[in-house]
């Protein structure tokens, strides 16, 4: 078995290609799910082995690292054959899902000639996959191998966003393939429910202009005026070797607006730690409610007040994942639970957050307000016990919220 962590993008089926890997050779993979708008990111997605011995870029050398081997091939022949598709999912195939995929989305520009080559160049890789599984089960031998995870992996965001049932019509063996795949209980677990394109989607000039403007914003970093008489803060005490929170990293506001906040003896960082390597129900919650002080701290719940916007389950959480990365500052103070709740295009986001003071904290830097007005925030009531129990339930991602199941989540910490 081998050990260590992956950095990649939330809703990167780059990624879900390492982890599923991962896990059909039951390897001890941490993820670390970095912001899309982070421009500082390079060769994601990127794996480093917990004795940092082993470090790799790129999904197919990370992929074939951490799977099983079995599924690298049974022999030579199988071996050079299960290559071979890595090799033609990761550059022709990828090449024209994307250039399909991405102007459809209104993600980047292009002209229509493009958009119609880039079908046309699928069609032609659809056409030369289908005629390979004619006779076939699987791309390599008789059973599942890494060419399979792989090549549904790259064709996964155009069978979500542009092959619709008048595109996929002629490819029967290629549906009949990729649906066996996805289902599979390893892919299923990682990536979830993938619903098939009903209809392609279309470039849009307003929605390519909104999605420039939230670039805009989501780099901004506008200055924050010096408060007058600040307290220097407390140095920051560093987590130790063993803490979970040891491959993050992350700095304080230079201008701390917590530091003039009276301050208890709640310890936030021990909190963390008791949440991070414990049991949640029967350890981290007696802990919270135990050594919480109301006086101090506040407990808020947050609602996303645009559900009906919301389509694929892996793109909601990314939403989550883009909040995160905007307010990164903000982790000394705050720990948060941000959970999808629901299915493919039946899902909504809700949360429930603690932080120092008694009012919502985000207009109290201006590089953390990009996202909070975009859910309902209501204050919780920490001495009521229905509230404790929602309290409970959100943190250790249980149950059910307002009819929809829990699906996935991301905890701010």
């Amino acid at each position: 078995m081998v050990a260590g962590t992956l950095y990649t993008y939330g809703e990167s089926f780059r990624g879900f290609k390492c982890r599923i890997a991962a896990a059909y050779a039951n390897n001890d993979l941490k993820v670390v799910e970095l912001n899309a708008n982070d421009k500082s990111a390079k060769h994601v997605p990127n794996y480093i082995s917990n004795d940092k011995k082993v470090k790799l870029f790129e999904d197919v050398a990370i992929a074939n690292y951490l799977t099983s081997e079995k599924l690298r091939g049974m022999n030579l022949e199988e071996q050079a054959n299960v290559l071979q598709w890595l090799s033609y999912g990761s550059t022709e195939l990828s090449s024209a899902v994307v250039s399909w995929v991405y102007p459809s989305l209104s993600l980047v520009e292009s002209t229509t000639e493009q958009v119609v080559k880039a079908e046309a160049d699928l069609k032609e890789c659809f056409g030369f996959s289908d005629a390979h599984l004619k006779t076939r089960t699987f791309l390599v031998g008789e059973r599942i191998t890494l060419a399979d995870i792989s090549l549904a992996a790259d064709l996964a965001l155009a069978f979500i966003h542009v092959a619709d049932a008048n595109f996929r019509a002629p490819f029967v063996n290629v549906i009949r393939w990729w649906t066996t795949i996805v289902n599979q209980e390893n892919f299923k677990k990682t990536t979830g429910e993938i619903i098939l394109c009903s209809k392609a989607a279309k470039f849009c000039a307003t929605k390519f202009a909104e999605h420039k403007s939230r670039q805009v914003i989501a780099e901004k970093k506008p200055k924050v005026e010096k408060p007058k008489e600040t307290p220097k803060p407390k140095a920051v005490e560093k987590p130790t070797a063993n803490d979970e929170e040891e491959e993050e990293s992350y700095d304080e506001p230079k201008n701390d607006p917590f530091s003039a906040m009276p301050k208890g003896t709640f310890n936030m960082d021990e909190f963390k730690r008791t949440y991070s390597n414990n049991d949640t129900l029967t350890v981290a919650m007696p802990y919270f409610f135990k050594n919480f002080e109301k006086e101090f701290y506040s407990v808020w719940l947050c609602e996303y007040k645009y559900p009906d916007e919301l389509t694929q389950t892996f793109m909601t959480c990314n939403l989550i994942g883009g909040m995160f990365q905007r307010i990164e500052k903000l982790r000394k103070n705050a720990f948060g639970s941000m959970i999808v709740w629901g299915e493919n295009n039946n899902n909504t986001i809700a949360g429930i957050w603690f932080w120092k003071g008694q009012e919502l904290c985000f207009p109290l830097c201006t590089d953390w307000m990009t996202d909070y007005e975009s859910y309902e925030w209501r204050k919780m009531n920490i001495d009521d016990e229905k509230e404790k129990k929602l309290i409970s339930q959100f943190f250790a991602w249980e149950g059910e919220y307002k009819g929809k199941k829990f699906n996935s989540g991301k905890i701010f910490k």
